[in-house]
């Protein structure tokens, strides 16, 4: 009968050398990775906003057409009341029945979705002239076209425009009008 020996066990594990090896990698890794994460949380942060304000417009359209009378949406400061500057969107805004259609909330008006500021870096501003928008009961948003430009840091190529026609249709676009760059100044 043949008795064979069992051979010894080998070393699990690993080397120094393979540890150190795996933590440079990984550390090269992150070093290029999270720059360009920082980036795409950027674009996601205004794709978001700009979404979220093209449903708006067209929540406030529909409800103007649905209930059959003017909804505007105006910038808010302190929630209750349309501060009127055009360039303060991202400190919160406002979508109400706006009976009397002079695109100011006063007291008796029914206040359909109030939105509170967004983040302090996100800058939301809407055309200069246009500190208000009103749909008619018709859907329509007749003045001048509305350009809103939503941007977020120093990356211009990431800026979004939500653009309101008159006709009370809204897109959102990587361009304003004329195929201009978005400004956010």
């Amino acid at each position: 009968m043949d008795v064979t020996t069992p051979s010894p066990r080998k070393p699990r594990g690993i080397t120094l050398v393979e540890l150190i090896t795996t933590l440079a990698v990984a550390g090269v890794t992150l070093a290029v990775v999270v720059p360009g994460w920082n980036g795409l949380a950027e674009r996601s942060r205004i794709t978001t906003a700009a979404n979220s304000l093209l449903t708006d417009l067209r929540f406030a359209r529909s409800t103007a057409v649905t209930r059959n009378l003017p909804v505007s949406l105006c910038p808010s400061v302190d929630g209750s009341t349309c501060s009127g500057n055009p360039f303060g969107w991202h400190d919160g805004y406002l979508i109400f029945a706006d009976t009397d259609s002079d695109r100011k909330r006063d007291p008796g008006e029914t206040l359909l979705r109030r939105y509170e500021a967004q983040p302090s870096e996100l800058r939301l501003h809407s055309t200069a002239g246009r500190p208000a928008i009103r749909f008619r009961p018709d859907g329509a948003a007749w003045s001048t076209n509305t350009t809103f430009s939503v941007c977020l840091g120093d990356n211009a190529d990431s800026y979004r425009a939500v653009v309101l026609f008159g006709s009370g249709r809204a897109r959102v676009d990587r361009r304003a009008p004329g195929n201009k760059p978005i400004s956010c100044s």
